[in-house]
């Protein structure tokens, strides 16, 4: 499936970043750590990039994670879906046109969630938030994946597409 040991070298990189980026998102409380939730340094690490609402987030023992539940859909899925990107070459091979209008599609369906709850045509929950920050998640994946590892410019034999070379 990769070309070269670097391109096996990074998958497994990114795969322990994104394992790490998980397990910290669940915030102090996975860990039992002592002290006021929002002081603890998993917190601090999400400051900029979530907006960390408690109420819109999962509790583990008496704390909140790190980020809102939409976040850690769209974190949780990066991993699960860079996990078993490897195993699943053929089906992503035949989605390989419409991988970002997937992405397109999916982003636009949380922002309509989000402005139809902002107005307050609804109201959204943990788990539906939830599940579509995991379909943005997973679509990422598509499409960074695909540029990330080289597997949508490699067929079955190993002959690059658009050049004359092979691996």
């Amino acid at each position: 499936m990769w070309a070269n040991l670097e391109q096996k070298k990074l998958y497994v990189l990114v795969l322990s970043l994104t394992a790490f980026l998980v397990l910290t998102a669940l915030g102090g409380g996975i860990f039992s750590q002592p002290g006021i939730w929002f002081d603890h340094w998993q917190h601090k690490a999400f400051t900029g990039l979530c907006h960390q609402n408690p109420q819109r987030s999962f509790w583990i023992n008496g704390s909140p994670m790190a980020v809102c539940s939409r976040c850690f859909g769209i974190y949780s899925t990066v991993f699960i879906g860079w996990l078993s990107f490897p195993m699943i070459p053929k089906l992503l091979e035949r989605m390989d046109g419409y991988k970002r209008w997937m992405l397109m599609g999916v982003l636009l369906i949380n922002f309509i969630d989000v402005f139809g709850n902002f107005i307050g045509m609804w109201q959204n929950t943990l788990v539906s938030r939830f599940a579509l920050g995991g379909l943005v998640g997973l679509s990422a994946v598509l499409v960074i994946g695909y540029e990330f590892i080289g597997i949508n410019k490699i067929n079955i034999k190993g002959i690059r597409y658009g050049t004359d070379k092979s691996n």
